[in-house]
């Protein structure tokens, strides 16, 4: 029996969940365009897509984290509202995220049934009755029952990770979503938790699995959804998965435009190398990472969830400090130890969390814009100069065109695209010798991306060595003049010539599905007499820095 999807022992009829046309945005972005999605009870099917595709916001809105602004969803044929993460529950859903979400003091057995405690007649948590509800599924997963009496945070990833599909299991969830479940995992986890998946789908279960690793699909999934910007751009059923389509789907070859950077040889060649990582190393998060960026250059990093990008970006600013390797600035060893070190020596970062690591949310737009340089505007009476903060303030919003009542307004009254470049700002007026960029562009829309992209080039062209950080394919290729690719921690490829790259060939670099290549030393291109013609033209570790009322 089949649903059309491919699935394999999927009932004939209603699947058990469809969405049909979900859409949601959050200010001008749209997240979700007119989704169509379902799963059948004993289906294993894959949502596929780049990092920002719209995989998480899918997840929950299904899960009820988030209202959909249109659209129906359906359980058995009938349409329900999801308005909450309870009312998912209630309707036998159930959601394992890709870092497991758990109670680390509590024990396995208080983490369990955190939910929904069993009780005795006169009111108190009934914990025989917990373990014999818990055993046989534990018993299922592989899992020994001593582990109800060990503390969650003793227990390996992939075992906290079986521990929340117990839980699952244990409220008898009909619906289980794995969030990339595997990118924690070692090879042989990885086996055993497809090996669950495989029998979760044999006792008739709908299993919603997103992963970017394209070579697990073969032989575990029924159905793969291909989500890019928001949007379903393809579908593929069991026995007819093909990995070349795929990554062209992911890509989004056919949908997108791509415009591609080119930086003349004669531009960076002699430029200094400003910013240099020899063997940097942070396990098990990343490990034996090497490249230089020069005056005036864009080194941008493509990579999916868990490649290590932005943990290898707080390591040089000095938020998680790696374990081994060099870092070089202006050919001289540096080693920060904190942000406010790293800002000292002429590093600066514009953070991927700016809600919550990059801007003062109680602060003016003014005291935001002028953070780096306050130090520098403080009277004799030690107060800072309210006079040259607004002065330098003011230069800044005209150069970035940032839309504004007042400067003295809260920076919460500002879009998020407004935010983003408030935070870009404060690093003009500190000139630093390198800038770390992480995704610049996140939950902005079109317009303000073409504006980022204008600005990242003039802050290289102004002499700043300039690292980009992106999980958007076009965005790396627009403001990259070479393009790092890491993948499970490790550098997998160095692009020398983005131009010349085909997007789902970069793709296919950062899921692995294309061999490792000869990585470049870092020089490879910038010496080259010919580039082809161009086709167009607040942070971790300072949490306890003081506010400043001026």
């Amino acid at each position: 029996m089949s649903d059309g999807l491919g699935g394999k022992g999927a009932p004939e009829g209603a699947p058990f969940l469809s969405l049909q046309g979900i859409s949601k945005s959050f200010g001008g972005v749209k997240a979700l365009r007119d989704v169509d999605f379902q799963v059948s009870a004993g289906q294993i099917h894959c949502i596929a897509g780049e990092n920002g595709a719209g995989k998480s916001t899918l997840i929950k809105t299904i899960m009820g984290v988030l209202r959909p602004d249109q659209g129906t969803m359906l359980v058995d044929g009938e349409a329900v509202e999801v308005e909450s993460p309870a009312a998912a529950r209630s309707l036998g859903f159930a959601a394992v995220h890709q870092e497991p979400m758990v109670y680390p003091e509590m024990t396995v057995l208080e983490n369990l049934f955190m939910g929904a405690p069993m009780r005795n007649r006169f009111g108190s948590l009934d914990s025989r009755a917990m373990r014999r509800r818990a055993e046989p599924v534990l018993d299922e997963l592989g899992l020994p029952s001593s582990v109800l009496s060990a503390r969650m945070r003793d227990l390996r990833l992939g075992h906290q990770q079986l521990a929340l599909i117990a839980e699952a299991l244990i409220r008898d969830a009909k619906l289980l979503i794995l969030d990339e479940p595997t990118s924690i995992l070692s090879a042989t986890e990885s086996e055993h938790l497809f090996e669950i998946m495989r029998r979760l789908r044999d006792s008739d279960r709908a299993i919603v699995y997103i992963s970017h690793r394209l070579e697990e699909l073969e032989g575990l999934v029924d159905a793969v959804t291909v989500l890019t910007d928001g949007a379903v751009v393809g579908k593929m059923q069991a026995g007819a998965i093909d990995i070349g389509e795929l990554l062209h789907l992911i890509s989004g070859v056919r949908s997108r435009t791509f415009v591609k950077h080119v930086t003349t040889a004669a531009e960076l060649t002699n430029n200094e190398v400003v910013f240099e990582v020899r063997g940097l190393t942070l396990e098990p998060i990343y490990r034996d990472i090497s490249w230089k960026v020069r005056s005036g250059e864009v080194l941008g990093f493509y990579g999916q969830v868990g490649s290590g990008r932005t943990e290898m970006a707080l390591g040089v600013f000095g938020a998680m400090p790696p374990t081994s390797g060099t870092i070089l600035l202006q050919g001289n060893e540096v080693s920060p130890s904190s942000p406010r070190g790293a800002i000292e020596l002429g590093i600066g970062y514009v953070p991927e969390d700016r809600k919550s690591q990059g801007i003062f949310a109680s602060q003016s737009i003014a005291v935001n814009a002028t953070a780096v340089i306050l130090r520098r505007l403080i009277g004799r009476f030690h107060q800072v100069r309210r006079s040259a903060l607004f002065e330098v303030a003011k230069r800044f919003q005209d150069s970035f065109t940032i839309k504004l009542r007042d400067l003295s307004d809260p920076i919460t009254s500002l879009s998020g695209g407004g935010q983003q470049k408030v935070m870009l700002a404060r690093w003009l007026a500190e000139q630093p010798k390198a800038l770390i960029v992480d995704e610049p562009t996140r939950g902005v829309d079109v317009g303000t991306k073409d504006e980022f992209h204008r600005l990242i080039r003039e802050i290289a062209r102004a002499g700043t060595a300039v690292v980009v950080i992106s999980s958007d394919l076009p965005e790396i290729l627009a403001v990259s003049d070479r393009i790092v690719v890491l993948r499970d921690g490790k550098v997998v490829k160095e692009i020398a010539r983005p131009s010349e790259v085909a997007p789902e060939e970069l793709v296919g670099h950062a899921v692995g599905t294309v061999g490792e290549g000869q990585v470049a030393d870092g020089d490879q291109g910038l010496d080259s007499d010919q580039y082809p013609v161009s086709e167009s033209t607040g942070w971790p570790g300072m949490e306890n820095q003081k506010e400043v009322n001026p």
